[in-house]
């Protein structure tokens, strides 16, 4: 079986593991100095998939009494070096803790004072592990090639720890991800199936955009980056809003946009562009849990809201192997890069 397809089918066995395993008890020092003023601000930081599954977190956390930035690894060490004092609590997302980024980050913070390290890898024995005052293991197992699992199991355990520190019930979560692991377990068995239908449903396209808002950045990102890096399909995701301000215009015959419609606090924003998308001569194709019942629906696994962001990265992964199909590629094979990026 090809390698990065055995990663994605794996991914309800690593949810469950890594959810069973997380411990909320490790956050209680972190809690204390958020409530004494000793931490004045969380900067979140990563790079790739670790920077992309952050996001539904950092939305999150918008309710703490401090500020919470989502800042690239790479304009954090060259170009933010100073948003980090002695009161600030970094973030940092790695699957292998070992980024060159990240390298040069801890080497600054040797000689730069900071209120402490929060970590989640899946390397219990990386830099990045060492240099943490608080680490978290994702637990997402070997992975062959392309982020599948621990895409997945970062964006989890990321999302208990902001629900923790926001003060939110930890038990719901828990059960809203173990659900989520359980009904992704059904979709993927199903696999061949899905990647036909999702085939089926998009038909012929010349510009293929996907789209979203909120949450869903984290899955309109990264399955932009799945589809360049495992399928080498130049796929663009950008902010649903956003695509109003301009891009509209590439709208004509041959335009298809795949469209995640959401939380429901924007979801209506969403079938509003993907209707006008249709009516200015494009296509619409929505990622949704339920059918508008006009407009072509690719299903999304079911489940609580507070779990979307992962059930919305298992379509991009089946998207991947079609446009993978398309440029001619075998799927999540690694021609110029691999697993760790150590060049800056």
């Amino acid at each position: 079986m090809n390698p990065y397809l055995m990663d994605i089918l794996s991914q309800p066995q690593f949810l469950r593991i890594a959810v069973q395993a997380w411990q909320p008890s490790q956050l209680q020092k972190i809690q204390k100095d958020l409530q004494s003023g000793r931490v004045d601000r969380i900067v979140i930081t990563g790079m790739g998939a670790s920077y992309n599954a952050a996001y539904p977190a950092m939305l999150l956390l918008s309710c703490l009494p401090v500020p919470v930035q989502l800042v690239n690894a790479a304009e954090l060490v060259h170009y933010l070096p100073d948003i980090i004092t002695e009161r600030t609590m970094l973030w940092v997302n790695s699957q292998s803790g070992r980024s060159a980024e990240l390298l040069t980050l801890f080497n600054r913070l040797s000689t730069q004072k900071h209120a402490g390290i929060l970590a989640c890898v899946n390397d219990d024995d990386s830099p990045t592990t060492l240099a943490a005052d608080t680490f978290f293991h994702i637990q997402a197992g070997t992975e062959s090639t392309v982020s599948t699992k621990t895409y997945v199991n970062t964006l989890a355990i990321n999302l208990l720890i902001a629900n923790c520190l926001a003060g939110s019930p930890i038990r719901d979560l828990t059960v809203d991800l173990l659900h989520v692991a359980d009904q992704m377990e059904g979709y993927l068995q199903d696999w061949d199936a899905q990647v036909a239908r999702m085939r089926e449903i998009l038909g012929e396209f010349n510009v293929l955009t996907l789209l979203g808002r909120g949450p869903s950045m984290a899955a309109v990102w990264n399955g932009a980056l799945v589809s360049k890096e495992a399928a080498k399909f130049p796929l663009e995701g950008m902010n649903s809003a956003d695509f109003r301000h301009g891009p509209l215009e590439l709208v004509r015959p041959g335009f298809t946009a795949v469209i995640y419609t959401g939380a429901a606090r924007t979801s209506r924003l969403n079938y509003n562009l993907a209707a006008d998308i249709q009516r200015y001569g494009g296509r619409a194709v929505l990622l949704s849990r339920e059918s508008d019942g006009k407009l072509p629906l690719f299903p999304l696994i079911t489940g609580a809201e507070s779990t979307l962001p992962i059930a919305e990265i298992v379509a991009a992964q089946v998207l991947s192997f079609i446009l993978a199909e398309r440029m001619g590629v075998e799927v999540g094979k690694f021609y110029h890069s691999g697993k760790v990026t150590t060049i800056e």
